[in-house]
């Protein structure tokens, strides 16, 4: 179950100022700051190459999912089940009035929770999708992270990461993240990577709608899937 607090202060590594924003008057607008306005265009790719699952009852897990737009997008791909969790309530708020205005069917099957990753147990994921979760940690609970994926992974899951945004940069959030820092801290605890794809085209990076050329490039992305070794 998840423990519940009330304020984002309150949860390892996250900084208040997400929530502020959220909360902002009249809410953080799609398509600034951090939202994307849409799905994800990493996952959306990786989706297109792949499969609906074939195995009934599969589940994911979406953390740091703001307006659950990829939460949304993993259910309309046929997983069975889908946790957006965010550590802000008014993100939550916002995600829960995105699925209702989505009128997709699978919105259903999206279930928004409000409350800290780190407190998340008791439960096992066939995928979970990290996208700028990572990077919106304080480094100093990267290693927790990663322990908490590994936990949260069904044996025969997977965790695919949109690693941004890649490139220098002073400080955070968001944190410059790399392939290699990854790999850096979910290898030593036994996941391993079975995809990595460092060589994006613009149109798979993580972006919003209206980032110039530029700015997408400055700011790289991959992706990597990871599962549990042997």
């Amino acid at each position: 179950l998840l423990s519940l607090r009330s304020s984002c202060s309150m949860h390892a590594g996250v900084s208040p100022h997400w929530e502020a924003m959220w909360a902002q008057e009249g809410g953080l607008q799609k398509g600034t700051r951090f939202d994307v306005a849409g799905t994800s265009l990493t996952l959306a790719a990786e989706l297109r190459r792949r499969q609906p699952p074939v195995r009934p009852g599969l589940t994911a897990l979406v953390p740091g999912c703001g307006r659950a737009y990829d939460a949304l997008a993993l259910a309309e791909h046929g997983y069975a089940s889908v946790v957006a969790l965010d550590v802000s309530p008014a993100a939550c708020e916002a995600a829960r009035a995105e699925l209702q205005s989505s009128q997709s069917p699978a919105a259903d099957r999206v279930e928004v929770r409000c409350g800290d990753f780190f407190s998340l147990q008791g439960e096992a994921f066939d995928l979970i999708w990290d996208c700028t979760f990572l990077c919106a940690l304080s480094p100093s609970v990267r290693e927790r992270w990663a322990v908490q994926m590994r936990s949260l992974l069904s044996p025969q899951g997977e965790l695919l990461t949109c690693v941004f945004p890649i490139g220098e940069r002073e400080g955070g959030p968001p944190y410059a993240m790399s392939v290699p820092l990854v790999r850096s801290l979910l290898e030593p605890i036994g996941l391993q990577p079975t995809v990595i794809r460092e060589d994006l085209p613009v149109e798979e990076m993580h972006r919003r709608p209206a980032d110039e050329l530029n700015s997408v490039l400055k700011r790289g992305t991959a992706l990597a899937t990871w599962q549990l070794q042997g």
